[in-house]
């Protein structure tokens, strides 16, 4: 495969996806009463996010079989959690708890 496939295939890709999200956009914008319903499940995708993102690396952390939990790592999930709680957007809990953990590898070793 040459570049220029590889490009193209780059852009039909991106524009599959973004077609796909705006198709879902027209659809919930014309449509105001299933928005309303599905208001509720919507406010769930946040919390739900942040642990998709941040409990498998705190549980799986090395490569050995078997649960390998480090304190730094809980003590970074639990930063996460607290800032998840006091800000809407998931950029804040994240980069909190990873400036944690890396400040906390820094300081302790």
């Amino acid at each position: 495969m040459n570049d220029l496939n590889l490009w193209v295939l780059f852009f039909l890709c991106g524009l599959a996806t973004y077609l796909i999200r705006l198709s879902f956009i027209q659809l919930h914008g014309k449509s105001g009463p299933l928005l309303r319903r599905s208001q509720p499940v919507l406010l769930l995708l946040p919390p739900a996010i942040l642990a998709a993102l941040c409990i498998p690396p705190i549980v799986y952390s090395k490569q050995a079989e078997g649960l390998q939990v480090e304190l730094a790592q809980i003590l970074a999930g639990c930063v996460a959690v607290v800032l998840a709680k006091y800000f809407k957007s998931l950029l804040w809990p994240i980069l909190g708890g990873m400036i944690f953990l890396w400040g906390y590898r820094w300081l302790i070793g």
